[in-house]
């Protein structure tokens, strides 16, 4: 019996490849242009398919990606954004360019969006599973990597 590697693997890599991302939807619009010429009858479903195909490059320039299933549960557009930083799948409050610990007035109030947010991302990077998220530190808030974010502010009430 074959030994299962936890390696992800080609697929799984194109997959969360921008360029990747990228360079079918360019195809799948060409494809779309050269049957626009050919099908005139469907001229308007095309239309409407390149459109959809137009929106989806949009949005993959820009980084800007809904997560359907917590826009449904939340209903609320700011909570089921997506983006990524270095590798990782941030969502919602999650999302910010410029998170230091100046952004905080306590060590318990940045300690714990620090602690929510790596339980986001542990639930939406099933890649990182066996690792500590805490360790990856992707906002820079826990130097010394000892799971205690923003030691120099004050402790708070």
């Amino acid at each position: 019996m074959k030994k299962m590697s936890k390696t992800p693997g080609t697929l799984y890599k194109l997959r969360r490849s921008k360029n990747a991302r990228l360079i079918i939807m360019v195809i799948l619009f060409a494809i779309l242009a050269v049957m626009y010429f050919m099908f005139e009858k469907f001229r308007i479903f095309i239309i409407g398919l390149m459109i959809v195909i137009l929106g989806a490059i949009g949005v993959e320039m820009f980084n800007y990606d809904i997560d359907l299933g917590k826009l449904w549960d939340t209903g609320s557009i700011k909570e089921s954004r997506v983006q990524t930083k270095n590798g990782v799948k941030l969502i919602g409050e999650c999302i910010t360019d410029d998170l230091n610990c100046s952004n905080f007035k306590t060590q318990p109030e940045a300690q714990a969006l620090y602690d929510k947010c790596a339980e986001e991302i542990k639930t939406y990077n099933a890649d990182l599973q066996g690792k500590d998220v805490k360790s990856l530190d992707v906002y820079g808030l826990d130097r010394d990597k000892d799971g205690i974010v923003c030691e120099a502010l004050p402790k708070g009430n």
